[in-house]
């Protein structure tokens, strides 16, 4: 009876020491998973959250109007646009933050070719929307040009065309600050940068239009 009790002693004492080296064993593996799984993280540029983008894109504006917007310090504002259109967009819509507390704009190139590139594209394919006939999507332009490559971004894009007096920067940019949605992504305090591209034609085929992409964004790189 005696000896029974001594092989039981050993059993459990052994049953103890086996499940601490399982312990320790499980540990030191997730420990290897997690950081092999950091290793994977920064040899594809960060985690999954530094890929995504968050777009806010606005309804399209078409040919609305309304009382032009403060146009001092912008020349330019009220004539067709010219050369450097985008630049009185861009100096329009920092004179509306301002008024309001808010830091102004940076223009950005890759911002700016891409709204090019969409005002142009709905002008030669005859739409209007943030999307393309072909399912091109706003978040798929920036990608293209480069912006956000291995950032975090966040982002907003507004459209509007007119003809005459309905296709100057001030119309437009006073278009957008009248519409809730546009005007949410022209004051929102988050974005940094801004890109406007601005192509003479309308999605309608209009005499004396032209059609305006202005995308807004932040990088956190």
């Amino acid at each position: 009876m005696a000896l029974l009790n001594v092989i039981l002693e050993i059993a459990l004492v052994w049953l103890v020491l086996v499940g601490f080296v399982l312990s320790l064993l499980r540990a030191a593996a997730l420990g290897d998973r997690a950081v092999e799984r950091r290793r994977r993280d920064r040899r594809s540029g960060g985690a999954s959250g530094r890929r995504v983008a968050l777009v806010v894109a606005a309804l399209p504006l078409a040919g609305a109007s309304a009382p032009d917007a403060d146009a001092r310090g912008c020349a330019g504002a009220r004539t067709a646009p010219a050369g450097s259109g985008a630049g009185v967009v861009v100096c329009l819509i920092n004179a509306e933050r301002r008024t309001r507390g808010l830091a102004a704009l940076a223009s950005n190139d890759k911002l700016a070719r891409a709204a090019r590139h969409h005002s142009a594209d709905m002008v030669a394919r005859g739409y209007f929307a943030h999307t393309s006939p072909g399912g091109g999507t706003f978040g798929a332009r920036l990608r293209h040009v480069g912006y956000a490559s291995g950032c975090a971004w966040s982002a907003g894009e507004t459209l509007a065309w007119g003809a005459g007096g309905s296709a100057t920067p001030a119309s437009r940019v006073s278009a957008w600050i009248h519409s809730r949605p546009h005007r949410q992504i022209l004051l929102n305090a988050a974005f940094r940068e801004v890109g406007v591209g601005i192509v003479a034609g309308a999605p309608d085929r209009s005499g004396g239009a032209f059609t305006y992409t202005a995308e807004f964004a932040r990088r956190r790189c």
